[in-house]
């Protein structure tokens, strides 16, 4: 028997390596976490905007983030989370569409660093724990180990993990090295 998916660990894993069917429900159950805590939290008067951000950073981003180390990221699913992140700012600030400069104003004004960011500083601790383990822990396996038998497809290759964090090692590597 042949399946296409399955939940382990509260992350959905496809035949297809396709994140979509990751992001998308971390999208719904972030959504989720907000809207419960909207009318209470994000929406309150009485409650200043650094308190309604830190309820929002402890809540709502790791929701949204939660197993998002093992992503491999692609500039499509960065831009859903990116969008989403960017509409919850502005709900807890209370920006509509017609103020200039929404997206900016929203993170200049609470200070919160972008979700990409966000994902690569999580992705490269992640990677420092892995690195640190014993190689025959299985996690330091796949991730340095590679494929003895099996092609792949000569046309388009998927990206892996290491290829993306490499990337972003090249790109950024301030971030990387604590400089």
């Amino acid at each position: 028997m042949n399946i296409s998916s399955f939940t382990y660990l509260d992350s959905n894993l496809s035949f297809s390596c396709d994140l979509s069917n990751e992001v998308q429900p971390r999208l719904n159950l972030a959504s989720s976490a907000f809207g419960r805590l909207n009318n209470r939290e994000f929406t309150n008067c009485n409650l200043r905007t650094h308190t309604r951000v830190a309820v929002y950073n402890a809540v709502v981003i790791p929701t949204l983030l939660y197993g998002s180390e093992a992503w491999v990221r692609c500039r499509h699913n960065i831009k859903l989370l990116e969008s989403f992140h960017i509409r919850r700012l502005q709900q807890i600030l209370g920006l509509t569409w017609w103020h200039s400069g929404v997206p900016f104003k929203a993170q200049q004004r609470t200070e919160v660093t972008g979700l990409e960011s966000l994902l690569i500083r999580h992705q490269l601790r992640w990677l420092g724990h892995v690195i640190s383990m014993p190689s025959n822990r299985l996690p330091r396996r796949v991730l340095f180990d590679q494929l003895t038998h099996g092609r792949r497809n000569v046309d388009c290759p998927k990206k892996r993990y290491i290829d993306c964090i490499k990337l972003t090692i090249k790109r950024y590597p301030s971030i990387f090295w604590g400089i």
